[in-house]
């Protein structure tokens, strides 16, 4: 009898939790999810060189805010405006090396991007690590928080 409870009651245990707080999502799932938010990410970035406002608005939540490496922050107000000025344009706006992991309605992206172009009459052509939160509002994934610093070789 004793036995049986040593191993019934754990297995018992083991259940119930996997009832109440459900299972892991399966794989197949977590690799959509993964391209999902990879393809959001390319459409966010083309957008800035296709000074695409619209697709912008949408992804940024309102309350979106990037954090800089020096510190700086720029809320979506701040970028958006950036993208309609004529004093700044993106040639190139690529991220690559993508990291995605997905928690529920929580997402975190970190790539490397590649940005080249004119911020008011200053050439620009960096690399930069960055890492993007998503939430998932009505089955759409969102950018909520971004953090940015220069890409560095590590070897």
């Amino acid at each position: 009898m004793k036995l049986a409870v040593r191993v019934l009651l754990p297995l018992a245990c083991a259940l119930t939790f996997a009832s109440v707080f459900g299972d892991t999502p399966p794989a197949a799932e977590i690799a959509d999810e993964t391209q999902t938010l990879i393809a959001v990410d390319k459409r966010m970035q083309h957008a800035f060189v296709t000074r695409d406002v619209a697709a912008l608005d949408s992804i940024f939540t309102d309350d979106y805010v990037l954090v800089l490496a020096n510190g700086r922050e720029r809320t979506k107000q701040d970028i958006l405006a950036d993208v309609r000025s004529p004093d700044v344009r993106w040639e190139v706006n690529e991220t690559s090396g993508w990291k995605v992991r997905v928690h529920g309605d929580l997402a975190i992206v970190v790539a490397t991007l590649h940005q080249k172009g004119v911020d008011h009459g200053q050439a620009f052509d960096s690399n930069v690590k960055f890492s993007d939160t998503y939430i998932r509002e009505n089955g759409t994934w969102r950018n909520v928080h971004a953090h940015a610093s220069k890409a560095v070789d590590v070897q």
